[in-house]
């Protein structure tokens, strides 16, 4: 359970700086119009909130367990 755990974290965290330098980077390129450029972040974005709340899950169970 501790290696899924560092696992989905360390995975979430990756998927949120991903989307947060993709986001400033669509930003300060001015890229708000390109459709595909959009939708892959839009995709990394999505993931990023699965992961999120798979590792908030992981942290609660972990926390009730002990």
């Amino acid at each position: 359970m501790k290696i899924i755990s560092l696992t989905v974290g360390i995975l979430t965290i990756v998927l949120l700086l991903s989307t947060l330098i993709c986001g400033s980077w669509i930003k300060a390129k001015g890229l708000t119009n390109d459709a595909s450029s959009l939708a892959f972040h839009a995709k990394i974005g999505i993931a990023s909130v699965i992961f999120g709340l798979l590792s908030a899950i992981l942290l609660i169970i972990q926390v009730i367990k002990h």
